[in-house]
């Protein structure tokens, strides 16, 4: 077995834990062992690919305004919006990761002999095998900002970047990193990614319902007994298909699923020739080029281009990117920026219309250069602090219904304590009036108030100890499982090598805690008074 195998063979050696509902259970040791058997014995290129399964999550992006707005709220605004997650089944999932694992090799060994291994920073580790992250590469680019007394950074990302690769340039770019003509194996697993049929859940749980299909458990006495699927077996999910019981998408024309372990890989693919391209231009006048997955950053020194010519640049970048890569790089999304070191400030261009400058942040991988100091995007800190909130607030009224259950607060008290004063209109007629709960929000209360009865004093010091953890601590307890850790390994990174800016990461973060810490303080004081 060849060396290439073997890398891929590695990425097998765990399971993945994840026990998302799919079409199958999630893999046995068993399973896995087969797989890799199958790989090793060239069996593989009869494995069948599933169907995915996608849903949508929602969550909220919050706006800080303008200090220069004077019609602008101190509060920040908030966009809901919606991101579409694309899962294949466990057994593909696995499957994907070897192939991912070789084709990183495979692009990794081409993009080094091309000269723009250091462009794709996303999904890589770099050939010393220390890993890139979002903290190391901005650190990069802000240091390279820095080295020059004027500078040009262009900041830009591609439209829907998954979502609208083209295939065949995908192909083409596929055999120009293996060398060679696909084998059969490798032509199945893209075809499974590029030509995929999927179904929303909300959708297939529909269907299986109008057939009466239920959710298949493992039998308890094999390994992984509490697993379910959404079928007993790939027969019975034949059948199904088979007779229209599930109706599936029709074959994908453009984009790939986001979420395998292959994706991230074909999209480095995908960039090959742009990224070389691009690479050998920002060479030329000096500058810096880093990509990370569709997020883009550029930095050219001031004294090598114009400011018309770093324009007309501009320009040429999105319109090689719509004729080569069919991908549409938004031009009102695209900032163009000039550092002034002696001034030490960002501008972001053009001015205003008065003529005037403005002032700029550059705002890239979820850190803030403003020319001064390197600081968190408020977006992730207001994350940070309203989770917080709510957590603490939920502890709180925890604790304060903990107490009265012990001083005998009864299932009546607390239907009586959830009746309010309000404005009621009554035929024309508006008055205050007490307005009883929904039935359901009294029920609610109920099983709450008896969950709380029968909890136990271990699990009330398991829930404050995962809060202190992730938002009151100002130390460390998990590294992987707090802001502060995260903060504090990007204040380390940030630091090394004396930089020109200051580095304030460490404490945005720990005024947050201050801030969680005096709110349970003042909540504990006020439900013991």
């Amino acid at each position: 077995m060849n060396s290439i195998n073997q890398i891929g063979l590695h990425a097998l050696e765990k399971l993945d834990e994840k026990n998302y509902l799919h079409f199958d259970f999630p893999l046995t040791e068993n399973e896995r062992e087969q797989l890799i058997s199958d790989f090793s014995s060239g069996n593989i290129v009869h494995h069948r690919y599933l169907p995915f399964i996608s849903f949508e999550i929602r969550f909220h992006i919050y706006h800080t305004p303008q200090k220069t707005d004077p019609k602008s709220c101190s509060k920040k605004k908030a966009d809901s919006k919606s991101r579409k997650i694309t899962l294949p089944s466990h057994h593909d999932a696995l499957v994907y990761r070897y192939y991912g694992a070789v084709l990183n090799h495979l692009y990794s060994n081409y993009a080094i002999e091309h000269n723009f291994s250091k462009i794709a920073v996303a999904y890589r580790e770099h050939q010393s095998g220390k890993h890139l992250s979002n903290i190391t590469t901005a650190k990069e680019v802000f240091d390279y900002v820095t080295l020059f007394p004027k500078a040009w950074i262009i900041k830009g990302d591609f439209h829907h970047f998954f979502d609208t690769l083209n295939h065949q340039h995908l192909i083409d770019n596929l055999l120009k990193v293996f060398g060679r003509d696909l084998p059969n194996d490798w032509k199945r697993m893209l075809r499974s990614i590029t030509q995929y049929q999927s179904i929303s859940r909300k959708t297939l749980e529909r269907q299986l319902h109008v057939a009466k299909v239920k959710t298949a458990y493992r039998s308890q006495q094999s390994e992984g007994s509490r697993s379910r699927a959404y079928v007993n077996d790939l027969q019975e999910l034949g059948k199904l298909i088979k007779g229209k019981k599930i109706r599936l998408s029709g074959k994908n024309r453009v984009g790939i699923p986001q979420g395998t372990a292959v994706s991230a890989v074909l999209a480095n693919v995908y960039m090959v020739d742009f990224d070389e391209w691009l690479a050998k231009r920002c060479k030329k006048f000096g500058g810096l080029y880093r990509r990370y997955s569709d997020d883009f950053i550029l930095v050219l020194p001031q004294n090598q281009l114009s400011k018309a010519s770093v324009k007309n640049f501009e320009a040429e970048i999105i319109e090689r990117s719509q004729d080569i890569l069919h991908l549409n790089i938004e031009p009102t999304k695209t900032k163009l920026y000039s550092y002034e070191q002696d001034r030490h400030a960002v501008i972001l261009l053009p001015n205003d219309e008065m003529g005037r400058q403005k002032l700029g942040k550059i705002d890239y991988l979820g850190f803030i250069f403003d020319g001064v100091s390197v600081s968190m995007r408020p977006k992730s800190i207001y994350k940070f602090v309203y989770r917080g909130r709510r957590k603490i607030g939920k502890y709180i009224t925890l604790l304060r219904l903990r107490s009265k259950v012990k001083a005998g607060f009864s299932d009546s008290d607390i239907i009586q304590s959830q009746v309010v004063l309000r404005y009621v209109t009554h035929f024309g007629n508006t008055k205050r009036d007490y307005v009883s709960p929904p039935l359901s929000s009294a029920i609610q209360s109920l099983r709450s108030l008896q969950q709380i009865k029968e909890m136990k004093p271990e699990t009330l010091q398991g829930i404050h100890k995962g809060i202190t953890i992730r938002y009151l601590s100002t130390e460390v307890k998990k590294p992987r499982s707090s802001m502060l850790g995260y903060a504090l390994r990007a204040q380390h990174t940030f630091d090394v090598d004396r930089p020109k800016y200051r580095v304030v990461i460490r404490r945005q973060v720990l005024r947050q805690i201050k801030r969680n810490q005096r709110k349970l303080h003042q909540g504990r004081k006020k439900y013991n008074s």
